[in-house]
This record gives structure tokens, sequence and C-alpha cells, in this order.
């Protein structure tokens, strides 16, 4: 498969709000409505919305075990019928705008190396991060994807722990607590490991 038809298959995935992540969130209440109570045994889990208070209008999100059904999301998986059918009618578009070519070869400067080409085609032909597996592909500022939507970016996080990325790379995916995936920029073919915080050992002083 060439790139190009590789690109044009991750854009339309990253595109489809029904399969850009590994799972889909949607109303619990509509789910329901439109499938009956048994649909509970497809759900993984549940997030419940809590509505605005005083201090904001954003609706925040917070882990809850039953909560009402209208204040649920139901995680399904990613390119499951009733999600496909749920956002069917919804704006088939990037989570992010991809980012300028001029703002990527800024970032490449502030890391040191070229990304490999594919990814330089994910984040300028696709989107700037917000797609993929575990928490996203990380996005590069000025307005790119951030960990868990209020972390660091892939520059930020590059930067922030420069020990960690002279031995591992570029940080692609945040995966949870302490753990990324990380890219290697230096070794032939470029590849992935999972890196855990929690396990690194930091050279003493």
């Amino acid at each position: 498969m060439s790139h190009d038809d590789l690109i044009q298959r991750i854009r339309r995935r990253a595109w489809d709000p029904a399969r850009r992540h590994d799972m889909v969130y949607v109303p619990l209440d509509w789910l329901k409505r439109e499938y009956g109570d048994n649909i509970t045994s497809r759900i993984h889990h549940y997030q419940s919305r809590q509505p605005p208070g005083e201090g904001g209008s954003v609706t925040q999100l917070y882990w809850g075990s039953e909560p009402q059904d209208h204040l649920m999301d139901a995680a399904l998986e990613s390119g499951a019928p009733e999600a496909v059918r749920y956002f069917r009618d919804a704006p088939h578009e990037p989570p992010y705008p991809p980012i300028s070519y001029a703002d990527l070869l800024a970032c490449e400067k502030r890391i040191g190396h070229e990304l490999p080409e594919l990814l330089r085609r994910a984040y300028t032909e696709v989107s700037n991060g917000g797609f993929g597996p575990s928490y996203d592909l990380l996005g590069l500022p000025p307005d790119g994807h951030r960990a868990y939507e209020v972390g660091p970016n892939a520059l930020e996080r590059y930067e922030e722990d420069p020990e960690v990325s002279k031995v591992l790379g570029f940080p692609l995916v945040a995966a949870g607590c302490s753990m990324y995936w990380y890219m290697s920029l230096t070794q032939p073919g470029n590849p992935v490991c999972l890196w855990d915080a929690d396990g690194w050992d930091y050279p003493e002083e």
C-alpha cells in the first residue's frame, strides 16, 4: 500500500466521529430509546456528564457508577453500528485543523530532527492529533491535541523530559497514567515503544 493510499484511509477514519477513537461515546438515553435496555450488554463503561455549575459553561466530565441515564455517555467499540448511526449526520471533518508546513518546520527545528514522512503527512494532511489509539495522537503547537485535553502537546512532552526524549525519541500517544508511546527518530524503521515513568531509572547524579 502506498503512503497516499494509507493517508486516505487514515483521513477517512480520523474524520469520522464514530471511528476516530478506540472507544466511541454515545448518549445512554438515546441508545436505550433506540435499541432497548439490552444495549447495556454492548457497553464497555460509562462516562457521566456533570451539568455546568456557576463557575463556567463547559460541561465537566467525571467517572460515575450509575448516575441518571440522561447524564451518561456510553462507550462502544470504534465503528459500532449504533455509533455509526448516531453520528451519520455529524460533520466528517478533522478533530483539529492540520498543522501548517511552516509550523511543522518550526517544531522540527526545536526537536532537532525531521519527523518521519508519514507522520509529517498525518499532521499536515489529516489532523493535528486528536485521533488514534489510547488517548489519541498528540498534537503539535500552536493548536494541536493535548494529552487528556489539558496536558502537554507532543513538543511540550518532548522538551519537558529531555533525558527520556534523548533515549526514546518523539512522544506519539498518551497511554494512561504515566505511560506514553514514543517513536525513535534515529533508529532504522522508527520503532515505537511504550514508556512508563514509574519504571524509569534516572541516571545517578
